[in-house]
């Protein structure tokens, strides 16, 4: 009995502490981050090899398990790990409840079969997509922080040409004054463009489809016309950096709203619970 009851036990903390280590977003990696600056992408080889190796076997043989490839890019995360802590945490969710019923067996009550069947299969997928739900908020936390620190890029550039400065130059020395990681995943797609003797605004176009961020994207269509046609493109940045902002109070003004919304219901069953204390005596004694 002890042996089912240490074995239990062991189960039941592990998969707590793979909900919790997922839930909790994990430090930005150095060697990632050494990863992206010597153009191996942001694939984040922060992970062990093996788990890699298994990550990679398993897209190979199921292919048709879908990996979130732009949001994992953006959080610098690497595919193939991701992939065998999504199966992983499946497993644990499948094998949980079952060992739970057996503890309760092993004490003398015992379960229907399906109520464990159920309750593991419900955990497992419960499981299986936690992670895909803690990467796409993190990654939309991530845009939301990149799509802010991109306004202020705009205004540096607008400053650069401003000042007399060439669109690659512009380009370039913006990056290099802001700071944050959105500034140096930047200044890394400069850096690599600038290496592979390519105009700075592929490096940008390429960092825009590799994140996911279309805002990017187009900073990168102006700067091209800039760079090929001469353009004047003060005012653009200008009015883009603008557009962006108001874009960005919007969707604060939304989510406050929306959280605001998410209140009511909280506070109207703190409410009908303090209601309930108060009438409860007087329908004690009326009925009692």
């Amino acid at each position: 009995m002890s042996l089912w009851v240490v074995v239990g036990g062991l189960l039941a903390g592990l998969g707590c502490w793979l909900v919790a280590s997922e839930l909790i977003p994990a430090a930005p990696s150095l060697r990632a981050a050494l990863g992206r600056l010597d153009s191996m992408g942001a694939s984040g080889n922060d992970q062990s090899p093996f788990l890699v190796r298994i990550g990679r076997s398993l897209a190979t043989t199921a292919p048709w398990l879908p990996v979130p490839s732009a949001d994992l890019r953006l959080l610098g995360q690497d595919p193939a790990a991701w992939l065998v802590r999504k199966v992983g945490y499946a497993f644990i969710g499948l094998a949980l409840v079952p060992g739970l019923s057996s503890l309760l067996e092993v004490g003398g009550r015992s379960l229907p079969l399906t109520v464990p069947a159920g309750g593991a299969l419900a955990l497992g997928t419960g499981m299986f997509f936690l992670p895909d739900l803690v990467t796409r908020v993190n990654a939309r936390q991530q845009r939301a922080d990149f799509r802010h620190a991109l306004t202020s890029y705009l205004d540096l550039v607008a400053l650069e040409r401003g000042a007399g400065a060439a669109p690659t130059e512009a380009l370039e020395a913006a990056a290099e004054v802001g700071c944050g990681w959105a500034f140096e995943r930047i200044a890394a797609a400069l850096d690599q463009a600038r290496k592979a003797s390519r105009p700075p605004w592929d490096g940008l176009a390429a960092l825009a489809v590799e994140i996911g961020i279309n805002e990017l994207g187009d900073l990168a269509e102006i700067a091209e016309v800039a760079g090929q046609e001469g353009a004047r493109i003060l005012e653009t940045l200008g009015a883009r950096a603008e557009s962006m902002r108001a874009q960005a109070l919007a969707a604060t003004k939304a989510q406050a709203g929306a959280r605001s919304t998410t209140m009511v219901l909280p506070i109207a069953l703190l409410a009908g619970g303090f209601l309930v204390l108060l009438i409860f005596p007087d329908f004690y004694r009326l009925f009692g």
